[in-house]
């Protein structure tokens, strides 16, 4: 006979919220997401109008429907390039008191606006996603700013690719002839 530990099943005190895969729109699935700044219509246009993407309706699950999670993007996350460590959208999602058998929340559109997100040539950047209880962010971490979670605590990541094109292209990039259209929209300021 082999000996065998009986040592008790410890569940982590916290466990990690999920994207629900199922939630995620089928235009984001793609491997890599392209993204048209500006078309020929839109540098002339008044207001000047350009192009960004927006991650719309994903969805959360968390098994305890009480804690208040937090949805951190990020874009080109680089600890070695520090200014790349800031959140670039921070979306709080408040529990659920009324219905604690509700584990499944929607997250809030992040707009991925190249020109905003100081992008200055064309090329493929990441845009991630790190979800977790808002307690459980480690304010004090130098090995993953921003990201890194406290003891007992786990985080949820999905990464998106996106090709970014700077250059103009002729037509808009929400246009009914566009085909990566949606998550790309047009907005004019």
């Amino acid at each position: 006979m082999v000996p065998q530990t009986i040592d008790a099943i410890v569940e982590s005190p916290h466990p990690a919220p999920h994207i629900v895969l199922e939630s995620i729109q089928p235009y984001l699935l793609a491997r890599v997401l392209t993204l048209y700044q500006q078309g020929s219509t839109d540098l002339a246009a008044s207001p000047q109008c350009h192009c960004r993407l927006e991650f719309d309706s994903l969805s959360v699950q968390e098994q305890d429907s009480t804690v208040t999670l937090e949805a951190r993007w990020f874009i080109d996350y680089d600890t070695a390039n520090i200014p790349s460590t800031r959140i670039a959208f921070s979306d709080q999602i408040a529990p659920n008191f009324d219905n604690v058998t509700q584990t499944i929340r929607p997250l809030r559109t992040f707009a991925f606006d190249a020109a905003a997100a100081g992008i200055v040539s064309s090329g493929v950047h990441v845009v991630e996603v790190v979800i977790g209880e808002t307690t459980g962010f480690d304010p004090a971490s130098t090995t993953l700013p921003n990201r890194a979670m406290k003891q007992g605590f786990t985080a949820s990541t999905y990464k998106f690719v996106v090709d970014v094109h700077l250059e103009q292209f002729s037509g808009q990039c929400d246009g009914p002839t566009f085909s990566p259209s949606p998550p790309a929209h047009r907005v004019c300021q």
